[in-house]
């Protein structure tokens, strides 16, 4: 089987002969490609050309499969690099936001250094935009994406990153307001809500043209920020969508990277498959066997590997102790979960130990 078949088999919750691996390393590769800091026998390669120097399958990252394209709006784009602004004059008010893309710092995507809600005036053009928002296929990106990847791993994608809900959080609004206008005017936040999730329903529904199998239905997670709305206006969303995609053969996957001690009671109340870029102890305060234990038996998990091991402080020795031990020793023998990153490796990472990962995995089953 090639790295992708063996990665697809085990996203699918077929049984495998070992834990399949993949790993993300673009926060790495951004940040020393833009700074010159490549080590040298990778000087000049892409990310997916390291990917297969190394051996090992890579994530590949693409926002959509489908893009925005907005009618009876106009849109006015000024760039200050690293800064883009955009504004969008709708027949009812004017909305601005700014962008921030530090590719130089090793993100893959912009930051909204100004959100596009600053005060309830903002409303009304807020659901005129997702009203007045058309999708269209990226799947000229998508099929880019893929062919760089080729055999030897997965692009990881969907139709954005985020939930309605999340979106209106993360996005729209920064969390901190978001909180303050839920508990002042809940009604205008849900009517925000809503016009976001009819956007996102016709973008799902053109996606579903394309052949993606696994769609990325959320990300970013925190217990702290998400446990007070995940029942009220994210566990409904996520049994929404899981169903029309199971309709159509495909796989629903969350991006649960963060601290999500409290969430996971709560992430049973969806139909979700895949828990990708799982973080354990000791960045967040669940082991392996403790997340596993407590998500649903027939979700599969990707991840498992917290990026402190991949820094010059981690030793070899520790590296290893905790791959053979903490990771394979406690969930080896469940089945339903993928080796993976929670969840990249950092700028300062050491690229070289990625591929020790298949190594021990290797001996661990040799030697059962």
């Amino acid at each position: 089987m090639t790295g992708q078949e063996l990665l697809m088999a085990g996203l699918r919750g077929e049984q495998t002969p070992q834990m399949p691996f993949a790993a993300r390393i673009d926060l790495w590769y951004n940040y020393n490609q833009h700074h010159g800091s490549l080590p040298e026998k990778y000087s000049g390669m892409t990310m997916i050309e390291i990917g297969k120097r190394l051996g090992i399958p890579l994530q590949s990252r693409l926002f959509s499969v489908v893009i925005e394209h907005f009618e009876g709006v106009e849109v006015r784009t000024t760039q200050h690099p690293p800064y883009v602004t955009t504004e969008y004059i709708t027949p009812v008010g004017t909305l601005k936001k700014t962008l921030l893309y530090a590719q130089h710092e090793g993100p893959w995507i912009a930051y909204e250094h100004e959100k596009l809600f600053k005060s309830p005036e903002d409303y009304a053009p807020l659901n005129y935009l997702m009203t007045h928002t058309m999708p269209r296929s990226n799947e000229n990106a998508y099929d880019t994406a893929r062919t760089e990847v080729g055999s030897d791993g997965l692009v990881v994608t969907g139709v954005g990153l985020w939930s309605p809900a999340q979106r209106v959080m993360r996005e729209i609004m920064g969390y901190q307001t978001f909180f303050y206008e839920l508990m002042d005017r809940p009604a205008r936040v849900e009517e925000l809500i809503e016009s976001v999730s009819n956007l996102e329903r016709r973008k799902y529904r053109l996606a579903l043209d394309s052949d993606l199998e696994v769609f990325n239905v959320c990300a970013n997670w925190s217990d702290d920020i998400h446990t007070p709305i995940f029942s009220r206006f994210m566990a409904p969303w996520f049994s929404e969508i899981t169903a029309l995609l199971h309709d159509h053969g495909r796989l629903a996957m969350a991006h649960v990277d963060g601290e999500n001690r409290r969430l996971v009671p709560l992430m049973r109340e969806t139909d979700i498959d895949i828990w990708e870029a799982w973080t354990p102890a000791p960045m967040t305060r669940l082991s392996n066997i403790q997340f596993r234990s407590s998500v649903h038996p027939e979700s599969v998990i990707w991840g498992g590997l917290p990026s402190t091991l991949f820094e010059p402080t981690c030793s070899e020795s520790e590296f290893n102790e905790y791959v053979i031990n903490s990771l394979l020793g406690e969930v080896g023998h469940t089945g339903r979960f993928i080796i993976g990153m929670g969840d990249n490796l950092p700028f300062d990472g050491i690229i070289d130990r990625v591929a020790r990962v298949p190594e021990l995995v290797d001996s661990f089953y040799h030697n059962r």
